[in-house]
């Protein structure tokens, strides 16, 4: 298993909705932010990939205006 870490509660909750199962979460000590683990696999990248577009497209509908949907 190769791990992959996210700090993004926001897309871990985006991957698990999609069936990626979360191996185990811990706090950063540094940033008092969670770190989550999954496993690194091209399936895993691809729905990164597709959550940074549909980021991009909310943040495009807004044209960057105060109010936006945070993902």
């Amino acid at each position: 298993m190769q791990p992959f870490y996210i700090k993004s509660q926001r897309l871990a909750g985006f991957l698990m909705m999609r069936g990626f199962v979360l191996h185990s979460m811990k706090m950063d000590i540094n940033s008092r932010r969670n770190i989550f683990l999954f496993t690194k696999s091209d399936e895993l990248l691809e729905a990164i990939e597709t959550y940074k577009q549909i980021k991009q497209t909310k943040e495009d509908a807004t044209n960057g205006k105060s109010g936006t949907i945070r993902t």
